[in-house]
């Protein structure tokens, strides 16, 4: 699908003028964009999974051990068996571009509750606030060496009442670690809060 768009004429165009860094940012925001209609045809789930895995990311069905890796391996379903297809673990790591531009797609995903980001320099704080989406349904997020996040958007995260259990590791922008940490266990006495920096 990919090796389509770059060999496309439209493409081709498009970069005329572009720098490198403008060229991957498009590249980034088009297959991040929001697509209703694709929602509307396979439901929230599958359209969840195939946003996430074009973009480098992994998911795991409710029910299932494995994480699905590849775009290829998706499920192609009649409209009657979509339902048992159901998000509840979400891996992004170094190789995953996701962004906040997608977060919408996580919108009637409610058997997503744990969600890893390691190493996704695409995370930042725009994106830890749009995970608000999942704050009914979200009980375990870890957050690990993701370079472009900082107090702004962990503070964020008091909104997911759900949480039992938050994974900070190597967040090295936090002005005040201490003190967004202490902040964070007042919102949510419920949950764990573990805390690392190397």
């Amino acid at each position: 699908m990919m090796l389509k768009i770059l060999q496309s004429h439209f493409f081709r165009k498009t970069i005329v003028g572009m720098n490198s860094r403008c060229l991957w940012q498009w590249i980034d925001d088009t297959f991040n964009r929001l697509d209703d209609d694709r929602i509307k045809e396979i439901g929230p789930n599958l359209a969840c999974a195939e946003w996430l895995m074009k973009n480098g990311a992994q998911v795991r069905w409710k029910g299932c051990k494995e994480y699905v890796r590849h775009y290829d391996y998706l499920p192609n379903t009649t409209p009657v068996h979509r339902e048992q297809f159901l998000i509840q673990q979400v891996y992004a790591g170094k190789e995953a571009s996701i962004s906040h531009l997608g977060f919408s797609y996580f919108k009637n995903c409610k058997h997503i509750s744990e969600v890893e980001f390691d190493g996704c320099n695409s995370i930042n704080n725009k994106a830890l606030i749009e995970l608000n989406i999942l704050k009914g349904y979200l009980t375990s997020l870890k957050i690990n060496n993701c370079a472009n996040v900082s107090d702004q958007g962990i503070i964020s995260l008091k909104h997911l009442q759900e949480l039992k259990h938050l994974e900070l590791k190597n967040i090295k922008f936090l002005s005040d670690p201490e003190k967004t940490i202490d902040f964070l266990r007042t919102k949510l006495p419920e949950c764990n809060i573990e805390y690392h920096n190397k």
